[in-house]
Parts: structure tokens; sequence; C-alpha cells
């Protein structure tokens, strides 16, 4: 009985977390989604988020959260496109480039409210190392540009996760 009542509780906890459409990065790191406070852990060789049942909210102006999108490169000889995901937090954050299998963390330079910059520090995989981002929110969205090394990439990145 004692076993049903574990896997009932594991599954009550973890589910809703691999349902989300957030991801993490870091462990310990935790993340405001619908409402409710999740938080990353390791899950065998991967990270997933788990359920804290603690609520939370992100104001709708903020520009804390999970950002998403298309990034648009040019510069630096050739013209890519590839998906950005953002992650930003109080006094930083990290941003991965799956298709790329690059990412790194985020250091906050400036930050407004509504418009912040962040030094950029590839952590893995193959990527330019050293970029500036700057982040605008424009009506729910995330104007995003990253420079460095003559290469310029633009991107639109919608909020995915609180």
């Amino acid at each position: 009985m004692l076993h049903r009542l574990v896997l009932v509780l594991a599954v009550l906890f973890v589910l809703p977390a691999s349902g989300a459409s957030a991801q993490c990065s870091r462990i310990g790191e935790q993340v405001c989604q619908g409402g409710y406070l999740y938080t990353c852990q390791a899950c065998g060789s991967e990270k997933c988020l788990i359920f804290s049942g603690e609520q939370c909210r992100v104001p709708v102006d903020s520009l804390a959260g999970t950002w998403s999108g298309s990034g648009h490169q040019s510069g630096g000889g050739e013209s890519l496109d590839y998906p950005v995901v953002m992650r930003i937090a109080q006094g930083g954050g990290s941003v991965d480039y799956p298709s790329l299998s690059c990412g790194g963390s985020l250091t906050e330079l400036t930050n407004s409210g509504t418009s912040a910059q962040f030094q950029e520090h590839i952590t893995y995989g193959n990527c330019v190392d050293g970029g500036t981002i700057t982040v605008n929110l424009v009506n729910g969205r995330l104007a995003w540009t990253w420079m460095g090394s003559g290469i310029n990439v633009i991107a639109v990145l919608e909020r995915t996760g609180g």
C-alpha cells in the first residue's frame, strides 16, 4: 500500500512539470508557471521541473520568465535561422540555442523593468562566446538582439513560461 501511495504522489508531482512548456537549465532553478512554482531537479540523466504546490505570480509586464522564438543571424559570412530560448531571472539568466547544441549563462548589465542588457557566457557547445543581448518588452513580446564578433542576431520571443 505504501508503495502505491509513493507512486501516486510521484506521478502527481512530476507529471504536471513534464506537461509544462517551460524547461529548466540549472538544478535548483525555480520557475513560476501557471500560477505555481516548479523547481528544477535531477531526474535520472535529465533535468526536470518538479511541482512544489506553492503559488506564485509574475507581473504581466515583467521581463522575468522563459521566452522562446526564432532568431535570424546575419554577418560573419553566413545567414542562419535557429530557435532561441532565454530565461530571465533577477540579476541574470540563461540562454539556449537548441539546434546549435549550445547555450550558457547571462549576467545582467542593465535593467529598466521593460528593457535590459545581458553579457552572454557560453558554457556548453561551440558557439561564439561573449555576445551582448539586449531585450525590450513590447506589447507582451520580447524584441531580442544579440551582437558580437561581427555577427548580429534578431528575434521576437514569446513568453513560454512564468
